[in-house]
């Protein structure tokens, strides 16, 4: 018997409504993990789309500095890159909720203003090339955030949807079935007992 379920009929009541309310619940979560496995593929794709897009925006900075330094930026690099910042990057997240779970849906970057540089024109194109690079590592590291987020909320529903089908369910349901029977015992001893109280009625009379 499960907690303190009375052996009455009443008794028997309550565990029912237990049981429905426990299949009800794992129906939810199932449908719940459902949905979270197509955000987690729609996600996942745009996490691999913004993967490509900042490895590719950071092979073309690479390369544009390199041309820069071959033609005779190098000192001027040395220098800036030993200067402080005057204004360092900000990354914003939008955040955004979706099914219980916080994640970033997008995220605004402002790499700062350009350093100044003036050795050769080679060297805008390459700071402007690593300001691309760095908004898109900025929606690269937002996706990667949402898909680990919704990893989480997934493994999460998952656990609670096997927690009730898997265990509270068959307790729940064992526990029915057990009282089940010791109903049926109990009506069988109230029949008997009726039985023999009419037995002796008839015996008793003249």
């Amino acid at each position: 018997m499960i907690g303190a379920t009375i052996p009455t009929r009443a008794g028997r009541q309550r565990l029912l409504a237990r049981l429905e309310l426990a299949e009800r619940a794992g129906d939810l979560l199932r449908s719940k993990e459902e949905a979270l496995e197509r955000e987690r593929v729609r996600l996942r794709g745009h996490d691999a789309r913004a993967r490509e897009e900042w490895r590719r925006r950071w092979r073309d900075a690479v390369a544009a500095l390199l041309r820069a330094a071959a033609l005779g930026a190098g000192g001027e690099l040395d220098r800036v890159s030993t200067e402080p910042v005057a204004a360092p990057a900000a990354v914003t997240p939008d955040w955004q909720t979706s099914m219980g779970i916080t994640y970033p849906g997008s995220v605004r970057c402002d790499p700062g203003p350009l350093p100044p540089v003036t050795s050769t024109a080679a060297l805008l194109p390459a700071a402007e090339a690593y300001r691309r690079a760095l908004e898109a590592a900025a929606e690269h590291a937002a996706t990667s955030a949402a898909v680990r987020r919704l990893d989480d909320e997934l493994a999460a529903t998952r656990r609670r949807r096997r927690a009730i089908e898997e265990h509270l369910q068959p307790t729940l349901d064992a526990a029915r079935r057990a009282l089940d029977l010791h109903l049926d015992e109990l009506d069988r001893e109230e029949a008997l007992r009726v039985r023999v109280a009419a037995g002796r009625r008839e015996d008793d009379r003249p």
